[in-house]
């Protein structure tokens, strides 16, 4: 009886470790620059660096800003020593509100996005 207690607590286990796995593969960020929420000079050149928790495809991955104004334009990807990020650069915003606009392949096959705010100003 206590052996099969065991068993069926270590296929429990095996299986919750299984699933997290799976469930933890999503593309999350972990980090960017400009950071969500802050503020850059205007006219400089904006790095643009966002890093995940899981590695990505960043051949079919995309950086778009939406700029004040409404418009928007697709920043050109950097080759990147890792897969685990995307960078661009973006040069001479006008002050105000931007937003990045990201989309990316993860490793368990499923395509993420998400938005970074973030203000020029003073």
């Amino acid at each position: 009886m206590i052996q099969k207690s065991r068993s069926s607590r270590f296929v429990g286990a095996l299986l919750a470790t299984a699933t997290a796995s799976r469930a933890f593969a999503h593309a999350v960020v972990v980090a960017s620059t400009p950071a969500a929420g802050a503020v850059v000079a205007p006219g400089a050149d904006v790095p643009i660096e966002i890093r995940f928790n899981t590695r990505i495809d960043a051949a079919r991955s995309r950086l778009t800003l939406a700029r004040p104004d409404g418009s928007s334009v697709v920043a050109p990807l950097e080759k990147s020593q890792s897969n685990l990020s995307l960078s661009a650069t973006v040069r001479g915003l006008a002050e105000g509100d931007y937003l990045l606009r990201w989309q990316t392949l993860s490793l368990d096959g499923h395509i993420a996005h998400g938005e970074i705010p973030f203000r020029v100003g003073r």
